[in-house]
C-alpha cells in the first residue's frame, strides 16, 4: 500500500498594522516623493492606473511578504529623496532590485530608475511616457 505524502507549511500572516503601514508607505511615495519628479497630472494618471496598488492575485498576505514589501518601499523612498541619487551606480541596482520585488509581490510599480532622473522628470516632457 502506497503512502501519501502531504506537504504542510505553516506561515504567519501579516498583521493588519503591517498592511496598513504598507498603504501608508505607498501614499508617502505618491504624495511626498512623486511630486519631486512628476506633475500633478501625471500623478493623477498613475493613481488611476493603480500605481502602488496591491494585486491580491500575487500577494499572499504572509508576514515575510509584508516585511519585504515594507523594506522595498522604504528603500525606494530613501534613494529617491537623496540629494543626488543618480551619482551613485549602486542606487540604480538597489532601485531595480526593489522595484522588481514590488512587482513580483503584486504591487504595480512601472518605473525605471531613469524615470527619476531629475527633479523635473524627463518622462513628463515626453522622453518616455510611463502610462
Amino acid at each position: 500500500m502506497a503512502r501519501k505524502v502531504i506537504d504542510v507549511r505553516i506561515v504567519n500572516a501579516a498583521t493588519a498594522e503591517q498592511e496598513s503601514f504598507i498603504k501608508e508607505l505607498s501614499m508617502e511615495l505618491i504624495h511626498d516623493v512623486f511630486p519631486l519628479y512628476f506633475s500633478e497630472l501625471d500623478i493623477q494618471r498613475f493613481k488611476k492606473k493603480g500605481v502602488l496598488s496591491l494585486n491580491n492575485h500575487y500577494y499572499q498576505g504572509t508576514l515575510k511578504e509584508a516585511f519585504q514589501i515594507m523594506a522595498c518601499l522604504q528603500m525606494i523612498h530613501i534613494i529617491l529623496t537623496k540629494p543626488s541619487p543618480h551619482n551613485d551606480l549602486s542606487n540604480q541596482e538597489i532601485f531595480d532590485k526593489n522595484s522588481k520585488m514590488l512587482n513580483d509581490f503584486g504591487i504595480y510599480f512601472p518605473f525605471a530608475f531613469s524615470d527619476f532622473q531629475t527633479k523635473t522628470n524627463k518622462a513628463f516632457f515626453g522622453h518616455r511616457r510611463l502610462i
